[in-house]
């Protein structure tokens, strides 16, 4: 497909989170907590985070520390380039890389980018590292409303995420045909009502079938 003005390529637009999504940060960040405190609870992997509260109040109630002392731990994690070492997710770099570049690949992200200069160059190391390729990086609370704001919604034909909260905003702005929910375990209590993806791998077979009926209607 190709624009009715300046005859240059139309590509259809794939969306995909990282923290949660692509990489596990809840594990990551657990791990990495437990060594600040000095602490070790395998208890939270026989009660583990499942979505159906605030990560940050689950966190503080498991933990026995105040909400100030996790804000500490959260800062320390970004300042420490963390993100660097964030493990991804089995089958990330191969459903990405799917679509790349056949799509108009967006990577999507609430990291707090203006607030620690580190945040951007590690993100960019991290899928470096993991060969994950793509055309545009977005930081933003409310991502998904500015894609909305920079690309014809028409494009936009899946938005991969693991929040459910995203998932609705998606939802509203593109469709109800659009998102995908990545099912983990850290979503369990939260997950809406709708058919989801329990791995990556499954979540490229949808994306691709997406793609083909873009193909189809406006090859």
């Amino acid at each position: 497909m190709r624009c009715s003005e300046c005859s240059k390529e139309v590509k259809p637009v794939v969306a995909f989170d990282i923290d949660g999504t692509l990489g596990d940060y809840h594990g990551h960040f657990i791990e990495f907590a437990e060594g600040y405190l000095g602490v070790q609870r395998d208890s939270w992997k026989i009660h583990p985070y499942t979505g159906g509260e605030n990560f940050g109040s689950w966190f503080c109630s498991m933990y026995l520390v105040p909400r100030d002392e996790y804000r500490k731990i959260k800062l320390a994690y970004r300042q420490g380039g963390m993100k660097r070492t964030m493990p991804v997710y089995h089958g990330a770099v191969k459903c990405v890389s799917q679509f790349h570049p056949s799509c108009e690949v967006w990577l999507t992200t609430t990291r707090p980018y203006l607030r620690l200069d580190s945040v951007d160059p590690d993100t960019r190391a991290w899928l470096h590292r993991h060969r994950i390729y793509y055309d545009n990086l977005m930081y933003a609370e409310d991502k998904y409303e500015r894609l909305a704001e920079l690309v014809d919604k028409e494009r936009v034909i899946a938005v991969l995420d693991d929040l459910p909260e995203m998932y609705d905003a998606a939802a509203r702005l593109f469709g109800t045909k659009v998102p995908i929910l990545r099912h983990t375990t850290y979503n369990k209590a939260a997950r809406p009502k709708v058919n989801g993806v329990l791995n990556l791998d499954e979540a490229r077979m949808a994306i691709i079938e997406r793609y083909k009926e873009w193909v189809r209607l406006n090859g």
